[in-house]
């Protein structure tokens, strides 16, 4: 019987041979793979476990964290869809996954340093999709003009320190450089991985300026749009907003009319380019035919949704109502005016509890409210904001 000490130690030497087995398999992988054995660890020391390797293990991490749970509720481009076939932020980032995991084994990439970035990417998304994003910016703003909303930076806030009451998730460095790193707003032909990025200092990070240090992280920053622009599409002519015979007819011709033939197109592409390749680019054609799809998402898709000013309202009146709920009850520490605005809004338990719980020191109330807020699905949000704003019967 095999058995293994709390802290994964060997008692048994039969289980160091299953660590050496997965680092032995590792030695097949491309010359520009991150291998397990050459990671830069993590923040906080771990015992190796014996039968996953650390990317694997982080995997697993985030998939079973609160965070990961409710992409599952959070919106991806349509907000709170009634339509069960509808992407969610959940499917995208498992859509990511799937996508980056095929073209990863073909280039002989790290497929658990794959899997856990992409699963990993959008944890920092805000309700309501880049809606909620862009108004969460701006209320923050108001409060401090030289802070900033993203949910790159965000993401790794969120594995780093508000999972696990305060003591984060202790990813790999590499797995956390995914995360900040994966920009899936600026559309480039070719990602290098910065090999000389210092990722002890990712926390230092404010902006997307910088690429991932991994060629597994620039694998997940390229399908990342390959991801949710055939999907989008697909999605717009499921709510009627398009037709399919609407697409453009080079579009159509050159990659498909159909979220399947589109990734098909892009995966043998990014494949045949990047064959022993230290970087992950796009033909010229293709490039060309992304950007014109992406410019007929905007157009067709994205600038259409009529919603940006009713999301802007409500979370620009969540924001400033939390602002004044933690001056009126100090902080959550007056409990009989905390007791009396929980009766009248039960949904502000649970902000609350995420105060006390993590444990803030020295934070400014914005910066705990933004935590709050970002932290939400869309269903939360509008009951949060029903509960605080709107009549309820008395009777």
């Amino acid at each position: 019987m095999l058995i293994i000490s709390i802290k994964f130690g060997y008692f048994n030497p039969m289980l160091k041979e299953f660590r050496t087995i997965l680092l032995k398999a590792e030695e097949r992988l491309s010359p520009f793979a991150m291998r397990s054995d050459q990671s830069r660890g993590r923040v906080r020391r771990m015992e190796h476990d014996p039968f996953r390797l650390d990317f694997a293990r982080d995997e697993n991490r985030i998939i079973h964290s609160p965070p990961f749970r409710r992409l599952k509720h959070k919106t991806q481009v349509f907000m709170s869809p009634n339509n069960d076939h509808i992407c969610t932020r959940m499917e995208h980032v498992l859509h990511v996954s799937s996508i980056a995991m095929v073209i990863g084994q073909c280039l002989g990439l790290n497929l658990d340093l794959i899997s856990a970035i992409a699963k990993a990417h959008d944890l920092g998304h805000a309700p309501f999709g880049h809606a909620g994003e862009h108004a969460l910016n701006r209320i923050l703003k108001s409060y401090n003009k030289k802070a900033s909303f993203m949910h790159e930076v965000h993401g790794l806030r969120v594995v780093d320190y508000l999972t696990n009451y305060g003591n984060g998730l202790n990813l790999t460095y590499e797995v956390r450089d995914g995360i900040i790193s994966h920009c899936g707003e600026k559309f480039e032909r070719e990602i290098l991985p910065d090999r000389s990025k210092d990722l002890t200092r990712l926390n230092s990070i404010k902006d997307r300026g910088g690429y991932p240090a991994t060629l597994e992280g620039c694998l997940v920053r390229m399908v990342d749009k390959v991801a949710y622009l055939g999907r989008d599409l697909e999605d717009a002519i499921e709510a009627r907003l398009i037709k399919r015979d609407d697409i453009p007819s080079s579009i159509r011709e050159g990659l498909g009319d159909s979220n399947g033939k589109i990734i098909g197109k892009m995966v043998e592409d990014i494949i045949l380019q990047n064959r022993g390749a230290d970087a992950i680019r796009l033909s010229a054609n293709a490039y060309a035919l992304m950007k014109e799809l992406r410019d007929y998402n905007y157009t067709t898709i994205y600038n259409t949704q009529n919603y940006g000013d009713k999301i802007a309202n409500i979370i620009a009146s969540l924001f400033n109502e939390c602002i004044d709920i933690l001056i009126r009850t100090h902080g959550g520490r007056e409990k009989a005016e905390k007791e009396k605005l929980v009766t009248m809004a039960p949904t502000l338990r649970i902000f609350f509890d995420f105060i006390k719980n993590l444990n803030y020191k020295n934070a400014e109330d914005y910066e705990m409210v933004t935590d709050y807020i970002a932290g939400m699905t869309d269903a939360f949000a509008l009951r949060s904001y029903n509960e605080l704003f709107m009549p309820r019967a008395m009777v």
